[in-house]
């Protein structure tokens, strides 16, 4: 994904011989890939085409209400299908069950990913206030430069000047 080659890494998804697939620590529907890798080329995927996946996650959510790993990632895959109030909650939710307060390890990588959801949801200021918590971490690997100049996650964010500044304090020392 971050080299861009879209078609590699559907290669990738579609070669899997799983039908369940591993996305931020979480197991998911391999039809959970296929939805984010149409959306973040701007493809949009289609509530019909993808309503049997959704009701999937939601009945492992049903199953195991305290993951936050789980409702994080269900709350990317709402974004990706227009849902983007569900998004929201859904990320949220997460990032409050297992703040960095708490878990230490766990707790930024649902910030990064509440900042996403902000980020495409067109919230941007809230994205930028989460990213600036992962920034502020003491020796974070949560949030690097490479991470935020490659992934194609952020391209919401690259037009403002927040962003720049923001890989100017991740840039590695000269």
């Amino acid at each position: 994904m971050c080299a861009r080659d879209y078609k590699a890494a559907r290669e990738t998804v579609d070669n899997s011989p799983n039908e369940d697939i591993s996305m931020a620590f979480v197991t998911v529907p391999r039809r959970c890939a296929d939805i984010w890798l149409d959306f973040i080329q701007g493809n949009h995927p289609k509530m019909e085409e993808f309503r049997a996946t959704r009701e999937q996650l939601y009945k492992q959510i049903d199953a195991d209400p305290t993951n936050a790993f789980l409702l994080s990632v269900v709350a990317t895959i709402d974004l990706a299908l227009g849902h983007n109030e569900e998004a929201i909650l859904g990320a949220k939710r997460a990032a409050e069950m297992m703040p960095i307060s708490k878990d230490a390890m766990i707790g930024p990588l649902l910030v990064k990913n509440l900042a996403l959801v902000y980020a495409w949801a067109g919230e941007w200021n809230l994205a930028f206030e989460q990213l600036d918590i992962l920034v502020k971490r003491p020796n974070s690997s949560f949030l690097n430069y490479g991470d935020l100049k490659l992934d194609p996650v952020w391209d919401p964010l690259r037009k403002d000047p927040r962003f720049d500044k923001l890989l100017a304090e991740l840039a590695p020392p000269d």
